[in-house]
């Protein structure tokens, strides 16, 4: 969905991030993992302190109440997301909606699980990094970690009339997400690993010596305690991102950008 019309730059951005949180809940798949996650933790949930951060409309928010929270603090900084959690979650009285940015919030109390969805289609071009600028610490964080995996495919398998070689290899240095609508895709090629706790690197090099293809697909796999938990191709909120191989090697880093980490990519001798 995209706004079509011109408005000031505060609203527009206000209204994007709404727009954005109404494709993410049509991910009926990613929804549902994530209640498994909540429901798999329970006892993490059950009389704790509990801090959803970015709860958008409160789905998750609302689970951990059902499960049967101590007290659940739902944070959200868009104006009008706020607005409509709020309305949702009037009735559980173990909630609390608060309006703040998630890197500047500090919860009035200690706080056991924290719950999150930071992920960006890259692992790290969103808001994990807001994770490891916390000002306080909790005693658990779901889901905990992440993997940015890769696989090599030959363009024959998708090309058509459109999106062919030729106009492919123009894209040799360019990520470009959702290009195709392939499903379940084989990850094997490690690029970047999250871990909440541990220091995130920024920056990647990648040798595809010895494998084979000329079209290169990246995914993200969200994991808990390095088990998976959900993947691109399955939870469709993350695509897969492609561009033409050009070489055997790749960097891959991450730098500070004006709301987010920005993606940097070069093929390498």
């Amino acid at each position: 969905m995209d706004i079509m019309n011109l408005l000031p730059e505060g609203r527009y951005n206000d209204v994007d991030d709404l727009l954005a949180f109404i494709s993410i809940y049509d991910d009926q798949q990613r929804t549902k993992v994530y209640f498994k996650l909540l429901e798999d933790n329970r006892e993490d949930i059950k009389a704790k302190v509990c801090v959803e951060l970015g709860c958008g409309l409160g789905l998750m928010s609302e689970k951990m109440a059902q499960l049967g929270a101590r007290r659940i603090y739902a944070v959200e900084m868009n104006p009008y997301l706020y607005e409509l959690a709020r309305s949702r979650l009037s009735c559980y009285k173990n909630v609390t909606v608060v309006r703040a940015d998630a890197q500047d919030f500090v919860p009035p109390e200690p706080v056991y699980t924290l719950v999150h969805e930071f992920y960006g289609q890259m692992l790290y071009d969103e808001e994990l990094y807001i994770l490891e600028n916390l000002k306080w610490k909790p005693r658990l964080v779901l889901p905990d970690g992440g993997r940015l995996m890769a696989g090599l495919t030959w363009v024959d398998y998708f090309e058509d009339e459109v999106v062919n070689s030729q106009m492919l290899k123009y894209l040799e240095d360019v990520l470009v997400s959702g290009l195709f609508d392939e499903e379940d895709l084989e990850l094997w090629i490690d690029v970047a690993q999250f871990r909440y706790g541990q220091k995130f690197p920024g920056a990647f090099e990648v040798d595809l010596a010895g494998e084979k293809g000329d079209l290169l697909y990246m995914g993200l796999k969200i994991t808990h305690q390095g088990q998976e938990v959900c993947q691109a191709g399955v939870c469709d909120n993350w695509s897969y991102v492609w561009t033409w191989r050009n070489k055997n090697r790749f960097r891959l880093s991450f730098v500070p950008g004006e709301r987010a980490p920005e993606v940097v990519f070069d093929w390498i001798n």
